[in-house]
Parts: C-alpha cells; structure tokens; sequence
C-alpha cells in the first residue's frame, strides 16, 4: 500500500513521485542542514540518543481466481525499533530492529496451503533481522550514511507495502548547499524486504537472483551505482535527474518534472512527465524507453487524476522498476509496469477527504488501471484490469487504519496463477 504524502491524491497511489521534498530532506536528510547540539562525549552521545519507530498489526487475505489455486491469508504483528546516538564530532550510530510475528490464530494453515506468506519468510516463520545499522557523519550541507538504512530514490525505495519496508546495504551521500538543489550519490551492495524476494530477513546481492534458502545468491555482481540531482529553482516545479549503473543488467537514466499550483479559488492542480532509458548489459534482456504523464486536480477534498505510461522494447527484451515499487506514475495496489516488453498502461482516479466535511482524518479513494502489453513473465500479451479501494483513517496524531482491496483481472490470461485475484490488506500503525 503506497500512501504519497504531498500529491493531490493523499492515499491514492497513482503518482509515485520521489520529489525534493520527499528525499530525507524531511526527515533526517541527507541534504539537509541539520540542527542539533552536539554532544561533549561518547558517553553523552548515547544517554541523549533517541527512540523511535512503529508497531503494526497487519492482516491480507487473497481470493485467487484460478479454481486450482487454494485462498490464503495472514495476520502478523510486528514493526520496527530504532535507536541512534546523538552527534558527537558530527558523527551518530544507529540501528533498527525489523520484526515480524505471525498471530497463528489468525493466519491460514500451511499444511493445506491456506497461508499467505507475505508477512513471513520462505517457511511461513516469524523472523526478527536487523533492517538498519549504520554511521552517518553530517557537517553543514553535508551527509554521509554508511551501512543498512532505508533509500527513497526512484529506482530503489523502501517501498513499504506489506508489513515491513525495504532497506538496503549501501554508501549515501548528498549536498545541499547550492540553492534549490539536491545532489546525491551512492552505492548499493544489497537489499533485504518484501520485494527482495524469497527470504525477507536475509540481505542479498543487488542486483542478482532471488534467493530460494536461508543463504542469498553470490551471482558476483558489483551492485549499483547511482547518482542524481534535484532542482526546485523554478517556482512551483520540481525537477530532478538520476543515473543507475546496474552492474550486469543495466545502465538506466530516470528524469521527471512535476508542476503543482493552487489558484485562488482553491483549486489544485498537478501535472508530471516523465522519461527513463535502459541500455542493456551482459545480455541480461533488459532494455528500452518508458515515458509517461500524470494530471490530477482537486478542489475542497475531492481530487480527480488520470496518468499513463508507455513501454517501448524490442522482441524479448523487458524494462524493470527497479529495486523497490519503482518512479512511474501507473503503478498501483498490485499491478505496475514491470516486466514489461511493449505496451500502455492507463490509471485513472478519485479521492475524497472528508476532512473538509467535519470527518478529521477520513479519506477514501478508488482507482482503476489497465495494462495492455506483452509480459516476459507470462506468456502471450496480457490484458489486465485492476480496482482498487482505498481507506485511510487518522485515529489520532501517532496512529492511523489502512485498508485497501484490489481487483485484479487478466482478460488475456484467465487462468495464470497469481494474475486474477482480489486480495485485501489492513494495516492499524502506531508511531512512536
């Protein structure tokens, strides 16, 4: 479930956008100036540091179309505990404990097939794994993180759309002293979480296989490079600019801009475009162009939106979102671009917030998406339609109910495990 702060939309996730104001620069950011005291010792350091994080209590279940594929569902408790030092000599440590329990009560029996392992590892087993440990040197405009930390980049975001978020192995670093600009540069090694693949609680090679035991996939790959700067020096437009170095897949260049107004009247609008390029490495069969475009309106609560996107490859080539939910605007509940051959892809949308109708912290939204393309992970074209309903509600100020439900329906392939489904996800968040 993707909720993007700052767009029109609030819980609709239709538009994916990592902007300047999302990249740390709003929370402990790697371009930020950050204002803190420094503590006068080691010891100092660790008796002023803080604790934070959440505790999540997450239920799915998935109705599969296909008559030969069993239902399944799941409920877990888990979420995350991070404690960081305070700054001493500019520098802080930091570590974050990622933990996942299965309520087997509420949760299907394996043995007959009925669990939902979204939550779990390869097993079905509750697991508890440091998600984030790392040293971060901070000096005026300028951050270094080194170690596990969660990434919002385009092509690799913590994507937290099940009950834990991604997080990566990596060097980070950015500068903001140039007016309206965000330059950051990074490497990353490897990647645990839900979109990693197979065990969740095990950091593997990036990129590289799935790995399918207890152990990750040593493929020999150098991981990624990456760079990128973001703009905001025109006024109401965001710009921004990435390279990827994908060792042994592919190098990718990303750009985006998105303009935001609001009229007088209380009119909003927002409007996107966006562009990406993949040139193939070590045969690895991924390349081509995407592009595509995102407008939405909103005006006392109810917000309109419609995007697109477009693929562009050859014959058994494919492009890919990355290492995450990927940049593109059409990216929905379930169904994204990836994996894509050649093909469109349509999403449009609606939200209403009933804020503004004395319901504080209510928002319901819907969208519907069609994916018409040749997939290389199927076989054939693939002709996919999906729903999605959205409700969020804001308890209080440190917790807050996410329920989503989904549709998913491929016309062109009827009887493909794991294509036509409804699948609902609750999530109730506290924040500490």
């Amino acid at each position: 479930m993707k909720v993007i702060s700052g767009s029109l939309l609030g819980v609709l996730a239709v538009i994916p956008v990592f902007a300047l104001s999302d990249y740390r620069c709003t929370q402990k950011a790697l371009c930020e100036v950050q204002e803190y005291q420094e503590a006068s010792s080691v010891q100092k350091a660790f008796d002023e540091g803080n604790v934070e994080g959440n505790i999540r209590l997450a239920y799915i279940d998935q109705h599969n179309h296909a008559t030969n594929v069993a239902d399944t569902y799941a409920t877990s408790i888990g979420g995350q505990l991070k404690y960081e030092t305070a700054k001493f000599y500019h520098l802080s440590l930091a570590a974050a404990a990622f933990v996942s329990q299965k309520v087997g009560v509420l949760s299907g029996n394996e043995n007959k097939g009925e669990l939902n392992y979204d939550f779990f590892g390869s097993n079905g087993d509750s697991f508890a794994y440091l998600g984030e440990a790392y040293i971060e040197y901070t000096r005026k405009n300028f951050n270094l993180r080194i170690g596990r930390q969660k990434l919002d980049t385009p092509l690799n975001d913590r994507d937290d759309i099940r009950l834990l978020p991604n997080s990566f192995e990596a060097i980070t670093a950015g500068y903001g002293g140039i007016e309206d600009t965000v330059l950051v540069a990074g490497y990353i090694n490897r990647w645990a979480g839900y979109d990693s693949g197979g065990e969740i609680s095990v950091f593997k090679e990036i990129p590289g296989g799935v790995d399918t035991a207890d152990e990750p996939i040593n493929d020999g790959t150098k991981g990624v490079f990456l760079a990128g700067v973001m703009n905001a020096s025109i006024e109401n437009l965001e710009l921004q600019t990435w390279y990827y170095d994908f060792d042994k897949t592919a190098d990718v260049i990303y750009a985006d801009a998105v303009y935001t107004t609001q009229y007088t009247s209380g009119l909003e609008v927002e409007a996107g475009v966006q562009y990406a390029h993949y040139s193939e490495k070590s045969s690895s069969a991924i390349e081509g162009d995407v592009c595509g475009g995102v407008f939405s309106v909103g005006y006392e609560g109810v917000s309109l939106a419609a995007a697109f996107s477009a693929v562009n490859a050859e014959d058994g080539k494919s492009i890919l979102l990355g290492y995450g939910g990927g940049p593109y605007f059409t990216s929905m509940e379930e169904w994204t671009i990836d994996g894509m051959n050649d093909g469109k892809a349509y999403v449009v949308g609606a939200e209403i917030d009933f804020s503004k109708m004395s319901f504080d912290g209510l928002s319901l939204a819907y969208a519907y998406g069609r994916f018409n393309a040749n997939v290389q992970t199927t076989s054939g074209s693939s002709k996919v339609e999906e729903n999605d309903f959205i409700l969020a509600y804001a308890i209080a100020e440190n917790a807050d109910l996410e329920v989503s439900y989904a549709h998913v329906n491929d016309k062109a392939n009827s009887e493909v495990d794991d294509v036509g489904y409804d699948r609902t996800l609750a999530r109730l968040n506290y924040y500490f």
